[in-house]
């Protein structure tokens, strides 16, 4: 497998931090939703330091992944498809890449803004050089709290997208993301 992409497919660095990424996404929407149901407690807080500690890998995970499509490109759309779909497919990915930046960037500063250090699961702590702030902390908070809806639209319209390309166009589009491109004859 290539690492690299190509102008057909996602080489094999891509499609391991698009689908790590993706993985992390989804225990962090999981953990989050777990926690606000939580009454406040040692279990609690438990679960806040583990969503925490996901939540650092997920954030070098897709600055990586950002680095890496700057750095290597990705593949061209598919031959014939409609400019809207192309428009789409970008503005879905985009934001998909802007939302998830904002929510974990927002829940460190709220993390650091309740005057609490940033836990990696209980090997070390990262300590962000932010004031304690009630107001800062609860503004953070929300948009925090906010920013997860925005990431499962983006994360509906790709898989939809994915799964449309797929089986409607019957398109390469989700091939070259998973078990990759069939070679031509």
């Amino acid at each position: 497998m290539v690492s690299r992409n190509t102008s057909s497919a996602y080489g094999s660095v891509a499609k391991w931090l698009h689908w790590l990424a993706a993985i992390g996404i989804f225990m962090l929407i999981w953990l989050g939703l777990q926690q606000a149901g939580m009454e406040r407690g040692p279990e609690k807080v438990e679960v806040r330091a583990l969503h925490a500690s996901v939540a650092l890998i997920v954030l070098a995970l897709m600055t990586v992944r950002l680095v890496w499509r700057f750095l290597n490109g990705v593949p061209a759309h598919p031959d014939g498809m409609p400019g809207w779909q192309r428009i789409t497919s970008t503005l879905v990915h985009w934001g998909l890449y802007i939302s998830v930046f904002v929510q974990l960037i927002s829940g460190a500063i709220t993390v650091a803004s309740g005057g609490n250090p940033l836990p990696f699961f209980g090997l070390f702590s990262i300590a962000l050089p932010i004031v304690e702030n009630d107001e800062s902390h609860e503004f953070w908070e929300e948009i925090h709290e906010f920013s997860w809806i925005i990431i499962a639209v983006f994360l509906a319209l790709h898989v939809l997208g994915a799964l449309y390309n797929h089986f409607v166009l019957k398109n390469d589009v989700l091939r070259r993301m998973t078990i990759g491109v069939p070679k031509g004859p």
